[in-house]
């Protein structure tokens, strides 16, 4: 399954067990986190170590896990709707509970009669009102989880690190830092959410929506009352003394084209901290099938978002997004099959004002979508090994479990040709350089729709090779990851591709190489030289492309043999391939 625009996203009972961690200094709490009044878990719960400065969120069972550097370290457990609390973990390491408390103490009762609900859709429209002048643009970490289920059993995983960039209530944009993909097959077919992140980009709270059902914050006050029936819920005062009011929204309109749930409003600051968003078979949504014999017969939304308050406007906090597809396999065939795929994912951001240092690769296409950028990257088992930061986890940690599972295929295998998706899950990705040769027929078709133009060779052919570069720091271990990669999307050849043709491709990226090789050495002695590693970076940068400039002048082609044979035995000293002698041969090898 593919998305028109994409997908995705995703608590109070604490107990802490003490856990030796392999390899590491700090020890490890786990707990769950559940509902004092109804014992139920509460998702999603900021669970954070005021001593070490890093945090964690509860998964949709509640439990957690967090590193602790001792018996003296803080731990501060909130979530919106409910009372903060602040545990000292003391020596004691047996599993403890706390139940945190909804914050219940309401404000001045008041008698109700049919004309006040006009002053509930009076709040909403303040608050739409007053989002307009929340423009500043803020930057923060982000972590995502996409999971799929067949039958309650997981099928996908979709896991990633992103820079999230939002102005006041609305996401603008998502750079990938690191990601990782598994997918397990049901009854011999594989389920994908292609786009996933792309979703919560186009879900806007306050903006219009084509791909959704319409929320009541989206509507101005006369529309609003003319769509959706509005009514208070229950009123408290906030750990912060901020009085909020619940309202519950339902629509006038049943057919599936309108949201209906719940506003968390802070009356005192004017702005929207939560919101719950259903639908049960909606008519507005961001599916489509992958294939044309293939349909949805439909769709139920379950979204939250909320909203922190930081330095005068709303900034973004998360979103979890569970939503239901039935999808039909050859729709209308006689072999017809039904299949109903549930999907949990959550996008939760924190560190405003730290974003990751994000990898050095362009991306041709903005609207490249996670599939993709994630098998443009290589996996940086460096990062998934140390890093420390928010994620959802489990008492079984189940995503490693998943990850590692030789049913899953993995973004390390799901684009190979030879993988269980035969030509693997796209035609053309990115390909990595390696000793084995590069055929440029197996890797364009579907890339850049340029057509040669005039009768020069120049004009009639265009390659282009990157070099990938990530840097990261953790636990005073520095990792440096580079790779050289070939960018189907922006390379195109409209010339016979025959042996010379390919021998000419391959001293191309054979020389990408090369530089790339420089560049990591150069990385590595950064500390001995004290030249700044972004600056490496950039001087690399420019000097790939002059040497990659020179290369494609000076040889014409593979038309100047003498040209050929120079740049060919700068590869075989470097990296000892001989690409003349292997394309000498009728096959090319």
């Amino acid at each position: 399954m593919i998305i028109k625009a994409a997908r995705l996203i995703l608590v109070l009972m604490f107990a802490v067990v003490w856990v030796d961690l392999p390899g590491q200094d700090a020890n490890e709490i786990r707990g769950w986190v559940l509902n004092s009044r109804s014992k139920e878990p509460v998702p999603f719960a900021n669970i954070f170590n005021q001593s070490s400065r890093k945090g964690t969120i509860s998964n949709v069972d509640g439990y957690f896990r967090i590193a602790v550097s001792g018996p003296n370290d803080t731990i501060r457990i909130s979530y919106i709707g409910f009372r903060e609390q602040l545990i000292t973990l003391g020596s004691n390491r047996q599993p403890r509970t706390i139940r945190l408390e909804e914050s219940m103490q309401l404000l001045d009762e008041v008698t109700i009669r049919p004309d006040d609900n006009l002053k509930w859709y009076e709040l909403i429209a303040q608050c739409r009102k007053r989002a307009a002048g929340f423009d500043r643009i803020s930057q923060s970490k982000a972590y995502y989880e996409l999971k799929s289920f067949q039958q309650d059993r997981q099928i996908e995983l979709v896991e990633g690190y992103y820079n999230l960039e939002a102005s006041g209530y609305e996401l603008s944009d998502m750079k990938l830092k690191a990601g990782r993909i598994a997918l397990q097959p049901f009854q011999n077919r594989y389920f994908v959410s292609i786009e996933s992140s792309r979703a919560l980009l186009i879900l806007k709270l306050m903006g219009s929506n084509d791909y959704f059902p319409v929320n009541p914050m989206e509507l101005p006050k006369a529309k609003l009352k003319r769509n959706f029936f509005v009514s208070p819920n229950r009123s408290y005062v906030s750990t912060d003394g901020d009085s909020i009011e619940i309202l519950d929204y339902r629509p006038r309109d049943h057919s599936g084209s309108f949201f209906q749930g719940k506003i968390w409003i802070n009356r005192s600051k004017m702005f929207v901290e939560r919101i719950t968003l259903n639908c049960s078979r909606a008519q507005q949504h961001p599916f489509v099938p992958l294939f044309s014999s293939d349909s949805i017969a439909g769709v139920n939304l379950a979204i939250t978002k909320s909203y922190r308050f930081i330095d005068g406007q709303p900034v973004f906090n998360h979103i979890d997004f569970v939503y239901v597809v039935d999808y039909k396999s050859r729709s209308g065939k006689p072999d017809e099959q039904s299949y109903a795929m549930k999907t949990r994912a959550v996008l939760y951001a924190y560190d405003y004002g730290s974003p990751f240092l994000l990898p050095q690769f362009d991306f041709f296409k903005e609207e490249t979508g996670d599939y993709r950028r994630i098998q443009a990257m290589p996996y940086n088992e460096f990062f998934w090994a140390r890093n420390d930061e928010y994620r959802l986890n489990d008492s079984l940690n189940t995503n490693e479990v998943f990850f590692k599972n030789p049913n899953s295929v993995t973004n390390r295998t799901l684009f190979d040709p030879n993988s269980e998706l035969g030509r693997g899950l796209f035609e053309h990705p990115f390909t990595q350089w390696s000793g084995n040769r590069i055929r440029f027929s197996d890797l364009s078709a579907d890339t850049l729709p340029a057509e040669g133009s005039g009768g020069f060779k120049s004009d009639q052919y265009h390659l282009v090779a990157k070099i990938f570069v990530d840097i990261n720091t953790y636990q005073d271990s520095t990792n440096v990851l580079t790779s050289t990669m070939f960018d189907p999307y922006e390379s195109y050849y409209h010339l016979p591709l025959d042996n010379q043709a390919q021998c000419f491709i391959n001293l191309y990226f054979d020389l990408c190489e090369i530089e790339r090789r420089e560049l990591e050495k150069q990385l590595y002695l950064s500390e001995k030289t004290g030249v700044p590693m972004a600056e490496i970076c950039n001087e690399s940068r420019k000097s790939l492309e002059i040497k990659k400039n020179q290369f494609l002048k000076s040889v014409e082609r593979v038309t100047n043999e003498r040209e050929i044979q120079k740049y060919n035995a700068i590869v075989l000293q470097a990296l000892g391939i001989d690409n003349v002698s292997l394309f000498k041969e009728p096959s090319g090898r």
